[in-house]
């Protein structure tokens, strides 16, 4: 028998995170889940949400690190979020 996989996805097939992939926290004060808002080189940094969606805490690791969690959800269209900012007048 032989299962047919078809063409697996690029970031699959490279193990590592993407923008908007959620993961659970493994501890601290509050922090049940990671999102993944942005990644620099090898580095993918996260906001922390406690249970009730707040943001709660940041997070840098290594892309390895959440490649080897279990992903547990996604926000779509993160990685295309603007936030705009009212600057202060002078």
């Amino acid at each position: 028998m032989k299962v047919e996989m078809g063409r697996i996805p690029l970031r699959i097939s490279l193990d590592s995170p993407a923008i908007g992939d959620v993961y659970r926290a493994k501890g601290g004060r509050g922090t049940k889940f990671f999102v993944v808002a942005a990644i620099t080189g090898n580095i993918a940094h996260a906001l922390g949400l406690n249970a009730e969606g707040d943001i709660v805490s940041t997070t840098s690791y290594g892309t390895h690190v959440f490649a080897s969690r279990d992903l547990v959800g996604r926000v779509n269209d993160l990685a295309e979020l603007t936030l705009n900012i009212e600057w202060e007048p002078i």
